[in-house]
């Protein structure tokens, strides 16, 4: 089973809620997990990325993931901002921009990372296939 804590502090709208993250999460993992979705301004994503990635500036989303041996756990922080520009720059749905980077950060809480192009490719691969259930198209392909 896995559950999901919503801190939204800056939409009013949820582009995000507990059932989607559990419906997209569920759809790659079969295990127990425990996930805190928080979505947060520019200054709050700013700070973590450059307290935890040595980044000073702020970013779509971060991936922290807590130890344990029996459950995942872990946290997954959303610059709205961000997401939000992006968003309108790609020309797609804020709330399929959301849903697919909910998924790629719960793919690095799983252990999945993209910093060689075999794992790049791997990463991509599961997120393409998985999207498609949700009905989003290939978010690595312009649609202009």
């Amino acid at each position: 089973m896995i559950k999901v804590y919503i801190q939204d502090i800056v939409n009013k709208r949820n582009a995000l809620t507990g059932p989607v993250c559990k419906k997209i999460f569920s759809s790659v993992w079969k295990k127990e997990a425990e996930i805190t979705v928080r979505i947060t301004t520019a200054e709050e994503s700013q700070a973590l990325n450059h307290n935890f990635r040595n980044q000073n500036k702020p970013t779509n989303i971060l991936s922290f993931n807590i130890e344990s041996n029996t459950t995942l756990i872990g946290d997954l922080v959303f610059c709205h901002e961000i997401i939000k520009k992006e968003a309108e720059e790609q020309n797609k749905k804020i709330k399929d921009h959301y849903i697919h980077l909910a998924l790629h950060g719960f793919l690095h809480l799983m252990g999945h990372d993209h910093l060689n192009e075999k794992d790049q490719l791997r990463m991509e691969t599961i997120e393409i296939k998985t999207l498609k259930l949700f009905n989003i198209q290939n978010p690595y392909i312009s649609y202009d």
